[in-house]
Parts: C-alpha cells; structure tokens; sequence
C-alpha cells in the first residue's frame, strides 16, 4: 500500500519501511515515535501470532500422532524433530534435555518470521489500509529490536546455564584465568567480556542484515509497479481487484511451468499494457506484475530464509554447548 495518488519511489520504499509504532508514553499510535517506550505493534503481533501457529502446528501432529504407518504430516513433524535432535547430539554432547526442544522452536520461529517475506509486498498494508491501519510491516525479523531481541534471549539462557553447568568459581575461572593464567587477569577479563557480548550481537545482526535486504529487493521490486498506480485507500472494488489479478498472476506462472508459453505470454505482456492505458483496475494490473517481478526472487530467497533459520538454530546450539563446555 502507498500514499496517496501515485507515490514516488522514495516514498513508497518509506512507508513499507515504517513500523505501526505504538508510544508507550501516551498510548497514542505514532509512526514518528522514536525512543525506548516505543513499540513496533505489528512486528509484536506477528511474532506472536507466528510463535501460536508454530505450538499449534506441532500441538496437533503430537496428539493425532499413531504408532503405525505415519501420515504425510506426521511423517513430515517426525522429520523435523529427528533432523534437530541429529543436529544437538552432534554439537552438544551434555545432558540438558531442554536444549534440542528449544532449538527446534527457535528454528522453526525464525523461519515462520522469515517466510512472511514471501508474501506480495503490499497484501497484508493494503489490507491493513483498508481497516484503517496506515502503516504495516509483516516480517518481524527485519525488526532489529526481535532480531536483537531473540540472539539476546538465547545469550541470557546459555550464559545463565553456564553457571549450572560450571557452577560459580567455574565461569569466575574462565573470566579470570583465561588463556593467558592469573597474572594477566585484567586482559583475561575485557577478552572474555568481548568474547561474550559478541555472541548476541553477531547473531542477531547476521539475522536482521539478511532478511533486511532480502526485504529491500523485495520492496525495490514493487516500485518498478508505481507507474501503475496503487491507490492508497482500498476499496471494496479495488481489493477484488487486488485478490483476482494475484490469481491471475499465478496462472500466468503456471502456464509457464506447464509449457503454454504463448498464453502465459500474452498474460505477461497483455496485463500491464491493459493496466497503463487505463482499461483495466490500476491496483490489479500493479499487484499482477509486481507478483511476476518477485516471483523469480522468491525462489531464491526461500534458501536465504532457510538458510538463516538454520543458522541461528546451530548458533543456539551452539553457544548452549559452549556454556557448557569445561576449559
């Protein structure tokens, strides 16, 4: 969704990179808030409501769960959880029972966050705009504050874990005396702290760069569709429109992948012609090409959001076996 009439690309890209932002100070939604009691209400709502999908999803495959030939579902979940439990007793060889179920939220939470990328970059504002809503970001982990938020969370377990593991004068000693013996304790310490703050922060800051500009070519995708016109306020009309051209979007995908190039040509190229001289909805020829523009990148960055829920499921693992670790 966009300001109104037809935006420029500057503020296009602004306003699909502004939070709907929630002062804490004066209960009143601001997109101009700025400072530490200022919310981003939608990256808390989504992560939320993904974060219930997540429990939902597993929830109901444990309960429907048989001990005979598995459904494609269960079969599915079963896969999931063997894959990271593989993962944790490769990395972590410690007994804490808790790690491998914590992995496995962890990972599937950040991808759910991710994936919300794949979706048309102004389905959910345009929405969003027709309730009133005027600004909305539907991909949490673009967010630095739960990208930050979450590595800082997973930092807080393991460091606090190591002190059950170690127990006090073990996690004193590795600050301490560690590596260079007692005699240079001081840059033992500030070595050891540099260390440890570190591992939020790379870990939060890979996620949050990643996903950021894998957002940015979405969004810088969608302005190539301004010429078209995307009104800011949707109406009843424009919203059917909206919805029937995304399905004709895909058609036209599909023909190709089927072998029907000629019909699924005279989509590609019919659509937006019919949309620049006015003789079709504006917001449906705009959201028809600005599916067909992203498409090709969705599939690729489907890896890149694999890829980063993987990664930061490791790294999870990964410090836990760390805090754990004797030196």
């Amino acid at each position: 969704m966009a300001v109104a009439g037809t935006p420029g690309t500057s503020e296009y890209i602004l306003h699909h990179l502004t939070n709907l932002k929630l002062d804490l100070a004066t209960g009143q939604i601001n997109p101009e808030a700025t400072g530490f009691w200022v919310l981003n209400l939608d990256s808390m709502v989504f992560s939320v409501v993904l974060a219930l999908i997540f429990v939902v999803m597993f929830r109901v495959a444990a309960h429907k769960a048989t001990s005979g030939v598995p459904g494609r579902w269960q079969a599915f979940i079963e896969l999931c959880v063997s894959s990271v439990d593989s993962q944790v007793k490769d990395a972590y060889h410690h007994g804490a029972k808790f790690v491998a179920p914590m992995a496995l939220a962890v990972g599937f939470w950040v991808f759910f966050m991710n994936f919300m990328d794949m979706l048309p970059v102004d389905l959910l504002p345009s929405i969003a705009g027709s309730a009133g809503v005027g600004h909305l970001r539907t991909v949490p982990s673009t967010d630095p504050n739960i990208a930050l938020g979450m590595s800082l969370t997973v930092f807080l377990i393991a460091f606090g874990y190591s002190f059950v593991a170690k127990g006090f004068g073990g996690v004193a000693s590795e600050f301490l005396f560690h590596p260079f013996g007692k005699w240079m304790l001081p840059v033992n310490f500030l070595l050891k702290c540099v260390e440890e703050l570190a591992k939020p922060i790379s870990l939060g800051l890979r996620l949050f760069g990643n996903m950021y500009a894998g957002e940015m070519i979405f969004i810088l995708l969608a302005t190539f569709t301004l010429s078209l016109g995307i009104g800011a306020g949707s109406s009843t009309v424009s919203m059917a429109a909206f919805f029937a051209f995304a399905a004709l979007a895909v058609i036209t995908i599909f023909l190709f992948f089927k072998g029907k190039a000629k019909l699924g040509l005279l989509l590609l190229l019919g659509v937006p012609t019919l949309g620049m001289m006015g003789l079709i909805p504006s917001v449906g020829a705009a959201t028809f090409a600005q599916i067909l523009l992203i498409t090709a990148w969705t599939l690729f960055h489907i890896l890149i959001i694999s890829l980063q829920a993987y990664i930061f499921m490791t790294l999870t693992v990964v410090y836990m076996a760390m805090s754990a670790d004797h030196h």
